[in-house]
């Protein structure tokens, strides 16, 4: 490793979703020379280690990963999709953890400044992350030399120009959308996020820091020097108020993740394609793996859809369908497959919503149907739909006939096929981890100039 470098301190929300990308990143940064400290979870300290990562672990209340969800939240579980579930989500997944991952970075800036005194430190947190503000508002502790944020989902950034972030309305820019924005960015914070206010600020105060009169979640676009989000403009709302400090990195190049080691035995079928059938994709993410929401209905809808093959992947190593369901003859079932290797030869892919599955459709110009309602997925679903290359089904449990007439409308209106083509060359006219490094290095050599 080269001694000039600076150090990197990374830290991650402990979601399989948020982890994997800044895992990618890491990977091409230690291939550029770089020592990286990754901080989030027990649970990924083996994946990162993998990669030459040295690893800090959180602890206490916020090491915990979405494997543990209905285990420490079950009440979440009953709660509905939409604001009321987002609203919890944002207190106990994302707020209550700001002590455990304020320290853990901490203690990660501790150790590799102690091991490398006078060695710049670039704090680096992924968008969601909440452990790198404290130290940006005031709270006691080691600064790094420089801070920066990577958003690895939709962008919660408010905006006049943007109803409040949840539902999934489109943007709308016109003085009557703007009044309308404002109104509805009151009511929503009053009526569900009140309470994720209050949990912030005492977090905040918890540590140390000033709490100010910050948004939650604009908290993490403004605490860092500089923001890069991790997908292209045409993917992205605009904000005529957005600071300058935000940046976009692209999205993470195809072929960035893991390939497949294995392949299954019918992967002929879909590599061949003799037959010239529609390939159709569908898989519900990492942790909405309800299978008789999207996966079940999508292979019941098409299962007569003729000269089609339906891959399903149910996200989850290991994972497996119910004994009782009936594989029809034109569905392969794998527990998990790479994205990348499977989706150039797609002439769709439905999902639920999952920012990641966005970015992969992207980088490889595949049409996408979503089906998305919790988290962030309506505002992922609404940006699909949005940029051209997506069809919203707007709903988590869509019929069969609505999931057929999707597939049908977008195989065979050219285009979805075309702008997502278009937003697949406007990915390769960036170099994500050019502009990572060179954020990196623009921010170091501002901070330590004389």
């Amino acid at each position: 490793m080269s001694s000039t470098k600076p150090l990197l301190v990374i830290g991650s929300t402990p979601v399989y979703g948020h982890i994997m990308p800044m895992r990618s990143i890491a990977k091409f940064l230690i291939a550029r020379g770089y020592e990286v400290t990754f901080v989030s979870a027990t649970q990924f300290r083996p994946a990162l280690e993998e990669i030459g990562c040295d690893y800090v672990p959180l602890e206490g209340y916020g090491d915990f990963y979405e494997g543990d969800f209905e285990r420490l939240f079950p009440e979440r579980f009953e709660l509905l999709q939409g604001p009321v579930q987002l609203s919890y989500d944002l207190e106990h997944v994302f707020m209550k953890v700001i002590p455990s991952q304020h320290a853990a970075m901490q203690k990660a800036i501790k150790k590799v400044s102690e091991a490398n005194p006078g060695r710049p430190i670039v704090q680096i947190t992924e968008g969601v992350f909440q452990g790198g503000v404290p130290i940006t508002r005031g709270a006691p502790g080691l600064k790094p030399t420089a801070s920066l944020g990577i958003g690895v989902i939709p962008m919660t950034l408010s905006s006049i120009d943007l109803p409040p972030f949840g539902p999934g309305l489109p943007p709308d820019s016109s003085p009557e959308g703007r009044q309308r924005n404002v109104a509805m960015q009151k009511q929503l914070g009053e009526q569900f996020f009140s309470n994720v206010l209050k949990c912030w600020n005492d977090m905040m105060v918890e540590v140390g820091a000033e709490p100010g009169d910050a948004n939650p979640l604009d908290a993490t676009y403004f605490a860092p020097d500089r923001f890069i989000q991790m997908c292209v403009p045409s993917a992205e709302y605009p904000r005529s108020d957005a600071p300058d400090s935000i940046r976009f990195g692209g999205g993470l190049p195809k072929g960035s993740r893991d390939p497949m080691k294995n392949p299954p035995s019918w992967w002929s079928e879909v590599v061949d394609n003799k037959e010239k059938k529609d390939i159709i994709f569908v898989c519900q993410g990492t942790v909405a793996l309800r299978y008789n929401e999207l996966i079940i209905p999508t292979i019941e809808a098409l299962k007569d859809r003729p000269n089609t093959l339906l891959i399903v992947a149910l996200g989850k190593k290991g994972a497996s369908l119910p004994a009782d369901i009936s594989i029809p003859a034109n569905t392969r079932v794998i527990d998990f497959i790479p994205f990348d290797d499977l989706l150039p030869h797609c002439a769709a892919f439905v999902t639920n919503g999952g920012y990641g599955g966005f970015q992969h459709a992207i980088s490889n110009g595949t049409p996408i149907i979503t089906a998305g309602a919790g988290e962030d997925k309506p505002e992922v679903s609404a940006r699909a739909e949005w940029s051209g290359m997506g069809f919203n089904l707007k709903t988590p449990t869509p019929t069969h006939d609505a999931i057929l007439n999707a597939v049908d409308e977008v195989t065979s209106n050219p285009k979805y096929r075309t702008r997502a083509k278009e937003m697949e060359a406007e990915m390769g006219t960036f170099d994500p981890i050019d502009i990572i490094v060179n954020n990196i290095e623009e921010l170091v050599a501002e901070k330590t100039a004389a």
